[in-house]
């Protein structure tokens, strides 16, 4: 049978080491070396050598220093999932709050999904909103609102982040049910609008902020689809009502392309179509000062084309400029007058 000190470590006290303790190698500690591989890593060790506590702890102990580390973890993570459950089960058995909370995922729910209304992102209007369709809801927005925004700001920063609060609430709903999405739709169109990526998209999808490629891409043709039933529509309802139709038409050769080998930078093109109906002016007479607005040329080009040449050409042609300094030349324009257009 071997020694007791082959078994156990010994406190050694060295002079050299400022009264620190120094450990003994043992045969215990040496076998404790071989079990975790520590000795591949410090094959000077041998029976007999004096260890600092430090390193002994982290040589010899490794395998116990390793398993508390664990159960420390563990404890932690046990800890954090008991106060998130039990944070959840205060939020859940506060009638106060869980009720209102349904209440607003079944109010944001009817106004968008049943009744197909537009989303409201101006907070007083939201307050009234929700308040009118469900008086439970009242003072719930204003609670939110003294709860997250500090007192400490500014009014403008407080009104900007009620906004945000709106925007939570929105967030919330969907939450609570998967159909109140139209803010999260409205997030991925603005995504689309500004140039981002299907797969930038799809990373903020999945953090919760927006709804995927895909529902954009969707929501993109049923827009395309029902306004162009929508225009047929309204023109086949008011084909009595005479409209001023008009086409700007735009062009550009400036584009910020960012350098890339597959593509090319090109001109960018866009028309604005405007249709504006004439409904507060009475109807034009047939006969006017014995003239009759009928003529039987219908469109007289030869007219049109002499009055563009010889009425018109100077006059709309000329920049604002030129105007400018020739109004300056006759003295009829001060400089630092303050001059007002009418378009």
């Amino acid at each position: 049978m071997g020694n007791i000190y082959d078994y156990f470590y010994e406190d050694v006290w060295d002079p050299k080491h400022d009264r620190s303790s120094l450990l003994l190698v043992v045969k215990l500690a040496y076998q404790k070396c071989q079990e975790t591989n520590m000795l591949t890593a410090y094959p000077y060790l041998e029976k007999g050598k004096q260890l600092c506590h430090p390193h002994y702890c982290a040589i010899v102990e490794f395998k116990h220093n390793q398993n508390k580390h664990k159960r420390k973890k563990k404890s932690k993570e046990q800890e954090f999932q008991l106060l998130k459950k039990t944070t959840n089960e205060a939020l859940m058995n506060d009638p106060t709050f869980a009720l209102k909370i349904k209440t607003l995922t079944n109010v944001l729910y009817n106004k968008q999904y049943r009744k197909g209304a537009n989303l409201e992102l101006e907070p007083q209007e939201f307050e009234k909103m929700v308040e009118n369709i469900s008086p439970k809801l009242k003072g719930f927005f204003p609670t939110m609102v003294n709860t997250i925004i500090p007192k400490e700001r500014s009014a403008h920063n407080k009104q900007e982040a009620k906004k945000s609060i709106v925007a939570l609430c929105y967030m919330i709903a969907g939450l609570q049910n998967k159909f109140v999405n139209q803010f999260k739709t409205e997030v991925g169109l603005y995504l689309a609008a500004s140039g981002a990526t299907w797969d930038a998209i799809d990373t903020i999808s999945s953090l919760g902020y927006s709804a995927c490629s895909k529902t954009i891409e969707k929501y993109h043709k049923k827009i395309q689809k029902e306004y162009t039933i929508k225009v047929e529509q309204y023109f086949i309802e008011n084909k009595i009502i005479l409209h001023i139709y008009n086409i700007d038409d735009y062009h550009s050769i400036y584009e910020i392309c960012q350098p890339n080998a597959v593509s090319t930078s090109l001109a960018k093109h866009f028309a604005t179509c405007v249709a504006k109906p004439v409904d507060k002016f009475p109807s034009v007479l047939l006969i006017f000062n014995g003239i009759s607005i009928y003529n039987p040329s219908n469109v007289e080009a030869p007219r049109i084309c002499w009055y563009l040449i010889n009425k018109y050409t100077g006059v709309f042609d000329i920049s604002y400029l030129e105007y400018q300094k020739h109004w300056i030349s006759q003295r009829q324009l001060v400089i630092h007058q303050l001059i007002e257009l009418n378009y």
